[in-house]
């Protein structure tokens, strides 16, 4: 019989790794055994998968929801998207972002709605509309970052720059704890 596994969405900058929180966040949710769900770039998207993938034994599969062009409305590159260390790569007809919150169909929009829990690590417009995102259809989500990072997010999310109160979150959504 096939165990079902959460999946926990990881959303942040397509540019930048922000290493020191993706690689405790990739980490720890191997460790549990969730699934990790991102967007399959680069960035902290990259950078979370990696860290989920050096956890040997782990139970849950790296998911990628590749858009189906970039943020220019070209074709991806098929070297870049989806990034190395994705296990299923989703390949969607939708965009790579929203053209604007109001009309969210995108693969941010799979991203939210798949996920049982959002982590949002910092990042620009995409991920500021994931967060609105997971704010309108009430998913438990979750800013983790320096809190400057987050100045031009909405105020309601819970934030923390701690991995232990990450786990915590992750307790309290799923009942359990490490």
């Amino acid at each position: 019989m096939i165990e079902r596994k959460p999946i926990v969405g990881v959303m942040g900058s397509h540019d930048e790794p922000w290493e020191e929180y993706a690689r405790p966040v990739g980490e720890l949710l191997a460790r549990r055994g969730y699934h990790l769900m991102t967007g399959a770039g680069g960035g902290v998207m990259s950078a979370v998968c990696k860290a989920f993938q050096s956890v040997e034994n782990r139970a849950g599969v790296a998911l990628g929801i590749r858009p189906a062009v970039d943020y220019k409305g070209e074709e991806l590159s098929k070297e870049e998207f989806p990034n190395t260390y994705i296990d299923i790569p989703i390949i969607t007809p939708l965009s790579a972002k929203a053209q604007s919150d109001a009309m969210p169909y995108s693969r941010n929009l799979v991203n939210v709605m798949s996920s049982k829990a959002l982590i949002i690590l910092p990042g620009s417009h995409g991920t500021r509309n994931e967060v609105s995102l997971g704010l309108m259809y009430e998913k438990p989500l979750m800013l983790f970052g320096p809190d400057a990072a987050f100045a031009q997010f909405p105020e309601e999310p819970l934030r923390s720059d701690n991995i232990a109160h990450v786990g915590q979150f992750l307790d309290d959504v799923f009942g359990e704890s490490e």
